[in-house]
């Protein structure tokens, strides 16, 4: 090979460890999003269909719908939220196989009027719509090397809540384009409420 590149440092680190030891070059996951947020009619199409107040509230997960992208995180610190008297709702956009499982989980959180379970989406313009409205994008995952969803969600003016040192919190700088929190639900609920604050 010419050349080696990489998504993130710590994706480097890995190589390192398989014992890898030429150059590399990290190359970051880009967008195809415009800058900007979707257009009033894409948003208020959303708040329509799932009978959004224009204030709620909303927040997002794309992703595989598999546990291990920390998904039972992002549920359970829900659950802490919504018994802290927070009213909002979340949109998880994705399938895998553990998405029926998923769905039962949330049930088991009382969060069945909260969750809403889009299922895939491949039409770019209406997923940009759905960052669009979202207020906070919640990607837990430590599993990802570089999570396309955080540029995307940057793209559309809505910030990410990460696991802090995780390979897709490398371009965050903490409360200045993103949150950060520990890989618990405890700390993921009190990182949303501070968000929802801010």
């Amino acid at each position: 090979m010419d050349e080696v590149w990489v998504v993130s440092e710590k994706t480097a680190e890995d190589l390192r460890e398989f014992g890898y030891k030429g150059k590399y070059r990290v190359m970051r996951n880009g967008t195809d999003f415009k800058k900007g947020k979707a257009n009033d009619e894409q948003i208020g199409e959303i708040d329509r269909v799932f009978r959004l107040l224009p204030d709620e509230t909303v927040f997002i997960f794309v992703g595989r719908m598999m546990w291990y992208k920390n998904v039972k995180i992002i549920l359970d610190s829900l659950k802490i939220v919504k018994d802290n008297g927070h009213k909002f709702r979340i949109f998880f956009i994705g399938d895998g196989r553990d998405r029926g499982a998923i769905e039962k989980y949330a049930e088991l959180c009382d969060l069945k009027k909260e969750a809403v379970f889009i299922g895939e989406i491949c039409d770019r313009e209406k997923l940009r719509a759905f960052y669009s409205r979202s207020d906070l994008l919640i990607f837990p995952s430590t599993y990802d090397t570089c999570g396309l969803v955080v540029m995307e969600a940057a793209a559309c003016d809505c910030p990410g809540l990460l696991v802090r040192n995780s390979c897709a919190a490398e371009t965050i700088t903490e409360n200045e384009n993103g949150y950060l929190c520990e890989e618990n639900a405890e700390s993921c609920a009190e990182t949303i409420s501070d968000a929802i604050s801010d």
